[in-house]
């Protein structure tokens, strides 16, 4: 059985592989990962950008925006199983 913390960096450093990881570093200021345990399984996401960062006025933007509002032209998400440390791979978008 994996604990929390080695499911999510398996998870993570499997997403940032399928991505790339000169992609993802070359990118590291303009991406984001993400995590949490449901049933038994660590949900992983990767999303990364090679486009600028929007840059939003605080003053006129009344709302937090989290990162489920932005389209990340690549990511990848993946399930890892604690019990067996089996990963699996949901929806991914990859530099070509």
């Amino acid at each position: 059985m994996l604990t929390f913390e080695e499911a999510k960096n398996i998870g993570i450093r499997a997403c940032i592989d399928k991505v790339g990881y000169e992609f993802c570093r070359a990118h590291n200021d303009n991406s984001t990962s993400a995590y949490g345990e449901v049933d038994g399984k660590m949900e992983c996401f990767v999303g990364v950008s090679d486009e600028p960062a929007h840059e939003y006025d605080i003053e006129k933007v009344d709302y937090l925006i989290l990162t489920s509002k932005k389209d990340w032209p690549y990511f990848a998400h993946c399930d890892v199983d604690m019990a067996t440390g089996e990963i699996e791979f949901g929806e991914c978008r990859i530099p070509e």
